[in-house]
Parts: C-alpha cells; structure tokens; sequence
C-alpha cells in the first residue's frame, strides 16, 4: 500500500482528493487530512506516510515550511504541491526544496492527478524492494487493518460477543478512546435503492466511501469518534460529548457536496463499551421512524411512543371487498388515504407493524383475483415497483401509499380484464406443467417441444393468453411455494432454494428480493417468525 496524507485549508479539496484516490486505485491509503503544515507535522509523528499532497498558501505554517520540516524528518516521503495561477513562484521555491511534482487545483484532472501518484508509486515500489519481507507485511497490515477493525466494530454492533472479546477488539485495534457516556447513532443513506438504480455514483462502494468520508470530515470537527459501514446504506457513528449539531452539519454537508439525504436515530446514552449493542439497537430502531417523520430527520430514541395502540390498524376488510368488485378506484385511494394519514398524525404503532397489516391487505386483494395462474406478481410493474417490494422497503408511510394510491388502478384495470377469462386448452397444459414441476430445472424448448408449438410461438401465445412470459410466471409460482416452505424455521434457505428448482441460492435469494422487498432470511424473521 501507498499511504497518503493531503494537506489543505479547503475542505472541498480534501473530499475531492481522498475520495478520487483510493476509488481509482486501491493501492493507495490516506491515512488522514489537515488544514495546515501543523495539523500535518502532527499526524505524520503518529503515520509516517509515503506521499504528501499538500496546498501552498494556508494560514499558520503554509506548505512550503511543512515541506522543509518533511524533508528534515522524513527525506523518504514524496511530496506533490497544489497550487493556483498566481502561485508559480511558490512553485518554483517548492520544486528547489525538492517537490516531486505540482499540480494546479483549478484545472485538477484525476488522469493527471492519478498519473503522478503512478510515477511516484512506482518510485517507492522500487526502493521497498531491498527490504521484501517487511514491506510485504507492511503492505498486509496496511491493506486489511482498517477492514478488519471495522468489520470487529461491526460485530460489536451487531452480534453477540463477549466482555472478553469486547476489551480485545479495543486493545488490538486502537479505538479511539471515548469518555463515557457514549451516543451511538444509526445513519441512513435515504433513497438508497433510488442512488443505485440511478447510477450516479458508479459504484455502491464509491457511494459509501463517498458517505463515510465525509462523515469523518465532520465527525473530526467534535473530537473522537467512529464511523462503521454496517451495510446497505446504513452506517453506525460513536461519539462521546455528543453534540446534534453535528448531525445536521452532516446532513448539510452530503446534501450540498453529493446531493444526498441522510436520516438520523440517536441511542439513550451507553455508560461502557458493553453497552454499545443496546445502543446501536435503539438509534436503529429511532431511526426507523422516518417511517412516519419523513426524510432528512433527527430521531432520538428517548422521545418514541413507549405504549404503541394497536387497535389503530383497524380496517373494513368487507367494505374494501366490496369497493374491489365494484371497481371504485378513486374510493379505494381515497379512504386509504385517510387511513394511512390517521396512522401518520399518531405516529403510535411502530412501523414493522403497519408493514404487516399492508401485507395482509395485499394478500387479500391477491385472493380476488380469479384464477390460479393470478396474483400480484402477474401484474405490471408501477413505477418499476411491485406491491410487496414497495410495502416493505419504501421508507415512508407517505411515500408507500401514494404509490398504493398509483397503483390501485392498475390493480382494478388489470383485474377486470383477467376476469372470467379461460385459458385455451394448450396454455392451460404449460400452466398446469409449471405448477407441478415447478421444482424442476423447466426449459422453454421443453414446454414448448410438450404442447407441440415452436418456441417462439408458445412465449406469443403464453404472454398474451396470460399477460405474462413463462419465465416470470415459472418465478411467481417459485416464490408462491416459497413463501410456504419459509414458514417453516426447520427448513434451511438453501433447502428451500432446491426445493423451488433454483440450484443456485444466491440466485433465488435475488429473485425472492425482487417480488418481496427483502431477502428469504428477512422474509422468515421479520414477517413469520415470533
């Protein structure tokens, strides 16, 4: 690994820097970044690094000091300085205390930033090679040191580890040292399904990293701290002397810097590290809330309803079956709507059972529609969403009952034309070939080689006898038996995946997310489990 340090009093620059980097090439390391030449000094006492980016003109010691305190303690280290247009005589005294290159911030092309750090590194590769085994050790350390602190902290949070491991995790990994009492926080990237479908960031990891960093950046502000990537946008922070300002500098800062939404939930404090687990359950269960307060919240655990009225859920269902048959659309939005903004201005059930009851009042409308070969899954897409995936990952009640709202014609529409419908004879066999052999490895070609149609003739006919193709109905009929095979704890997920005709887990464990908004071992713990 090459380990860098960027020097500059911009913090745009420093962002831009320290995500580029490591994003383009994993072989570098920034192990940190300063304002001035002493903020440096300082970090490079603890971290001696191999390349320093570092501005000219800053307040306090300036770059051109810092470079002849570097080349006095540390004459190995590189250094490249960024400069402005009026600055070439800066440059110029740089390049004679031996700067090994410049670049101008204004016109910063990351070609030419990562083309310079390419020369360098090929540099100190070369000198590192009359000592191969301790750079060799140097480069394991330095690679998966930060990773693996960060995946024990994540079990911290997360898992069940003992007091013993606990002080161990601390002692191995140098956490920062916090006084009690200690608030941890959950954080949540809002819209995240959105950012990655929209592709903005290229890459999930560059928007976390991206995230991340600039939640050190501020965290750094406030004193010590930790910022762990838990998963799917959700990060975990660790802070004593919290302070909630700098929870809104955050959401400031990725909302004007990346055009990102964060939410906040905010733990009771934590009186020692054992504590941090309750902790992180309570911010995560705060921020949950966002269900009914919205995007861009601060959630705090100590201020959510501690008596959750239940009774609140309830709903006509002979009311809503009857506005199904009669095809009364603007009735079905309208009193779903006063239901769910009864539940908003409450704000009194926590939201995993508003979840469940909208399941229900889905399973419900599936049961309406005739026919075996129906359900929710047959109908088009909404938005490019389906009923059950919106109702269990949209992240507020708002958000899913205007989609329901949206989509309730499209259920009715669909409904009416499917209705009294009967299958020709022929479809009926590949449909009733499909319910049966489900669990085997189905091909087209066979089904159609079976009904004695060419291949391309029996997807036509499939599509428009059934309104779907005999690849998503063979998955809606796979996913029907494995919501019933996922109610039984005694099964493993991978048995269940053989038991649908998926060889492959992984693979049904995708497919079983794309019609029901979460993965087999989510739908098992959070919907039929006690």
């Amino acid at each position: 690994m090459i380990s860098v340090l960027i020097v500059d009093d911009e913090i745009l620059v420093r962002i831009g820097l320290k995500t580029i980097i490591p994003s383009v090439d994993a072989d570098y390391r920034i192990i940190g970044e300063a304002s001035d030449g002493k903020e440096a000094l300082a970090l490079m006492q603890a971290h001696p690094c191999d390349i320093v980016l570092t501005d000219i003109r800053m307040e306090g010691m300036d770059g051109l000091e810092l470079m002849e305190r570097i080349h006095e303690q540390w004459p190995e280290t590189k250094v490249i300085v960024l400069s402005n247009h009026n600055d070439f005589a800066y440059v110029r005294k740089a390049l004679q205390l031996g700067a090994s290159e410049y670049l101008m911030k204004l016109e910063m092309d990351p070609k030419e930033l990562m083309g310079k750090l390419g020369v360098l590194k090929e540099e100190i590769m070369r000198s590192r090679e009359k000592n191969r085994e301790r750079s060799q050790l140097e480069f394991r350390l330095n690679r998966y040191g930060r990773e693996v602190k960060e995946r024990r902290l994540r079990d911290l949070l997360t898992q069940h580890i003992s007091r013993t491991e606990t002080d161990s995790l601390f002692k191995e990994f140098s956490v920062a040292p916090l006084a009690a009492p200690v608030t941890v926080m959950a954080v949540q990237i809002e819209r995240y399904e959105r950012l990655l479908a929209e592709n903005r960031f290229k890459s999930e990891k560059l928007l976390h990293y991206t995230t991340a960093n600039i939640m050190e950046e501020i965290m750094g502000k406030y004193g010590n701290g930790e910022v762990i990537d838990i998963d799917g946008g959700v990060f975990a922070l660790i802070k004593d002397r919290f302070d909630p300002e700098m929870l809104r500098e955050m959401g400031r800062a990725a909302a004007g810097f990346i055009k990102v939404s964060l939410g906040f939930g905010v733990s009771r404090p934590a009186e020692s590290r054992y504590e941090w687990r309750r902790a992180f359950e309570e911010a995560q269960e705060a921020l949950g809330y966002r269900f009914y307060e919205g995007f861009g919240q601060i959630l705090y655990h100590c201020h959510l309803p501690r008596e959750p009225r239940i009774a609140l859920l309830g709903w006509p269902a002979e009311e809503w079956t009857g506005l199904v048959v009669r095809g009364e659309a603007d009735e079905m939005s309208r009193r779903l709507g006063e239901w769910t903004g009864e539940i908003r201005r409450k704000a009194s059930v926590p939201p995993s059972e508003v979840r469940r009851h909208l399941v229900r009042l889905l399973d419900g409308l599936a049961a309406l529609l005739a026919g075996e070969e129906n359900s929710l899954s047959s109908l088009p897409s909404h938005q490019g969403q389906f009923p059950y995936h919106i109702v269990r990952q949209g992240e507020t009640l708002e958000e899913i009952s205007e989609w329901l709202s949206g989509w309730i014609p499209v259920y009715l529409g669909y409904r009416k034309e499917r209705h009294g419908i009967r299958l020709r004879p022929e479809i009926q066999a590949v449909a009733d070939r499909i319910r049966t052999g489900f669990h085997l490895p189905l091909k087209v070609g066979e089904l159609a080689a079976d009904a004695g149609f060419s291949e391309n003739y029996l997807s036509i006919l499939f599509k428009k006898e059934t309104g779907q193709t005999i690849t998503d109905y063979l998955m809606q009929v796979r996913m029907k038996k494995a919501r019933e095979l996922l109610m039984d704890p005694q099964i493993k997920i991978y048995e269940v995946s053989e038991k649908v005709g998926y060889a492959d887990p992984n693979h049904f464990s995708r497919s079983f997310k794309q019609l029901e908004g979460m993965y087999p071992t989510e739908f098992r713990k959070a919907f039929l489990l006690p």
